[in-house]
């Protein structure tokens, strides 16, 4: 489906001018109309500045702010960045609509844009005036609440403002007006902002208290980070607030630069942010009655997506990519390994099918192609299954089923498994994988009929719990186990029922646990890495008291890595360790357990004492060791 490209990079640009909804009692209750045109007027230092009501006070304004966003993704460990600039220069207007004791309510408009540079990963989104009288025209206003000291509630909008003029004069609101005030000579706070909670220190300065400045010391949480994960931060802000000697807003100067990174070095967010708002010129106007209704209310500290976020997102994945360049890419490569920055490639080639899957079934020309070589096939399928949508399916579908895609049977087999990648099986996919196994189990299509098992695995992990396909599903999987003629057909049943993550797993691979094969009782142990009951865990535990060879002990350390274990799992599995029975070779299995719960206690640090001890460790696993107790040491120190 094609989207206009300026409302698709807009809702991008949400994410970067980082913002929950905002209870609406204060803002919706009726106001009596105000016939009194004269200033609240106080004695203190608050409210921050004075207001005249239906004066209209010009400012000019200069904006710079350039952002660079790293944005964790759905698939597990990848993460992608985007970049934003933002240079604006013209002026502003703010008119008192409401003057009260207990607020002030102001419209805020763009009167003129001299210069509009807005740009969101190398690509303009305001490339000239036209565009710039469209998504930011200067018949567009928001009203900006402020409460009896001043300080910024919330900023309001009607749905006829265009998107990019609610998220640039939100986010300009927010650093005009602050949204912690208090009636004393100096205080500290902590602000809600778009970009975070920031800790922040004010102080009124100056003749008659003319300038207000804050300094933000320390984000104790960035929206880009999820609001939870750790960071680290060098953080350097300075705003100005100055006030003429009656009281009225003179002007804003700010200065931000921030750069954040997470706990484990990885790049978060920077910005740098300059905002210039001086006094130009005043205009007492009448208020004109309007029927205006401004139903969007949009706190200080809130993110707002406009348009689709997700298409945006995969705006910035695409990087440029499109579906002529990834036909084009493909039709000249011999084989994967020849396309320079393959991963990259495969990235945004999925992001550009998932933006125009109306094209998806281009690809078959590629894959059908007389002379391919079996890597860009399945690279072909990789593609598909990772753009996942209807589409992409359906090419799967028909490309599965062509005389060409078996040239090669090993390939085939790997490309039938790619089916069961898809985060969004649909029905016929899995009715063409279970008809396929049907078909290869009678003609005794052994590779066919493994890797459809595996693959209608993959298709039920993703279905729905309650979904009733499950069920049929299963059937063909709990049969091959059943009717196993060897060994090896039993170990491929058991890995491909693993891969649902169904509570059957546990009756049907529990008693092969002890079967007289180790490879059989290692996939026994692998297919319970999903098991939703926490008895399989014990049950993977129960298997290691009796468990000698070095093979399976490994798979069920692996299994047991996946899983939740509480503090009695840990105290089973360290008096298992010290007892001296972990078969020489599983070191480093049973080391991926304890890095991932390295927290100083008691069991983690006398299992790593007893491998320390151990004779014969490989130098590397050792080092790892000796690294392991020392963190663990001084977490129990610290």
């Amino acid at each position: 489906m094609r989207r206009p490209r300026l409302a698709v990079r807009t809702a991008v640009l949400s994410t970067l001018l980082l913002t929950g909804s905002l209870s609406a009692w204060y803002f919706t209750r009726a106001t009596a109309p105000v016939a009194d045109t004269s200033a609240v007027v106080s004695d203190s230092r608050l409210p921050l500045y004075q207001w005249t009501l239906g004066e209209e006070r010009v400012y000019r304004l200069v904006w710079d702010d350039l952002q660079r966003v790293s944005m964790s993704l759905a698939a597990a460990g990848e993460s992608t960045t985007i970049d934003g600039t933002l240079h604006l220069e013209g002026s502003l207007a703010l008119q008192a609509l409401e003057v009260r004791p207990t607020g002030t309510r102001l419209r805020l408009t763009l009167k003129s844009l001299e210069r509009h540079e807005a740009m969101l990963s190398g690509q303009a989104l305001l490339p000239d005036a036209a565009t710039v009288a469209t998504h930011l025209p200067s018949s567009a206003s928001a009203w900006v609440e402020l409460d009896a000291r001043g300080a910024l509630l919330a900023v309001r909008y009607s749905e006829a403002e265009p998107p990019m003029f609610r998220q640039l004069t939100q986010t300009l609101a927010a650093e005009l007006f602050p949204t912690e005030l208090k009636d004393a000579s100096e205080w500290s706070a902590v602000e809600s902002t778009q970009t975070g909670d920031v800790e922040a220190s004010f102080r009124f300065e100056g003749d008659g208290d003319a300038r207000l400045t804050r300094r933000r010391s320390r984000y104790q949480k960035l929206r880009a980070a999820g609001g939870t994960t750790p960071f680290q931060q060098d953080l350097r802000s300075l705003t100005r607030f100055e006030r003429t000697p009656d009281g009225r807003l003179a002007g804003v100067f700010h200065d931000e630069s921030l750069d954040a990174s997470r706990s484990d070095g990885g790049a978060l967010m920077s910005r740098r942010m300059r905002l210039r708002v001086e006094f130009a010129s005043r205009e007492l106007k009448p208020l004109v009655a309007t029927s205006e209704v401004k139903s969007i209310i949009r706190q200080p500290s809130q993110i707002a997506f406009e348009g689709d976020p997700e298409i945006a997102l995969l705006r910035s994945q695409a990087d440029g990519m499109t579906i002529d360049r990834v036909l084009q890419v493909l039709s000249t490569a011999t084989s994967p390994e020849a396309i320079a920055g393959l991963d990259g490639f495969v990235r945004r080639a999925i992001a550009a099918l998932k933006l125009e899957p109306e094209r998806t079934r281009e690809l078959s020309g590629v894959f059908l192609r007389k002379g391919v070589s079996p890597g860009l096939r399945e690279l072909t399928m990789d593609l598909l299954a990772g753009a996942g949508h209807a589409e992409a399916q359906a090419t799967m579908r028909e490309l599965l089923q062509s005389p060409v895609a078996r040239e090669h049977e090993a390939a085939f087999a790997f490309m039938v498994q790619r089916a069961g990648f898809l985060k969004e099986p649909e029905p016929e996919t899995g009715r063409m994988l279970t008809a396929m196994h049907a078909q290869a189990r009678a003609s005794n299509d052994v590779g066919t009929e493994r890797a459809s098992l595996y693959a209608l695995g993959g298709v039920v992990s993703h279905l729905p719990e309650g979904d009733p396909a499950v069920a049929a599903y299963m059937r063909p999987l709990e049969d091959a186990l059943r009717d196993a003629r060897d060994d090896e057909a039993r170990l491929h049943a058991l890995r491909a029922l693993g891969n649902t993550g169904q509570e059957s797993v546990l009756d049907q691979a529990g008693p092969h646990l002890r079967a007289d094969s180790a490879e059989v009782r290692a996939a026994a142990a692998g297919s319970l890495r999903k098991a939703p009951q926490e008895v399989a865990t014990r049950m993977l535990l129960d298997s290691l008291g009796f468990e000698k060879e070095r093979i399976v002990q490994s798979a069920l350390l692996d299994a047991l890595d996946a899983r939740t274990l509480d503090a009695a799992d840990l105290e089973r599995l360290r008096a298992w360790v010290v007892s001296g029975q972990l078969a020489s070779g599983a070191e480093s299995t049973l080391l991926n357990v304890i890095t991932h719960r390295l927290d100083g206690s008691a069991p983690i640090y006398q299992m790593l004492q007893a491998l320390a001890l151990r004779p014969g460790q490989q130098s590397s696993v050792r080092a790892r060791i000796m690294s392991l107790m020392a963190q663990s040491s001084a977490q129990r120190d610290g």
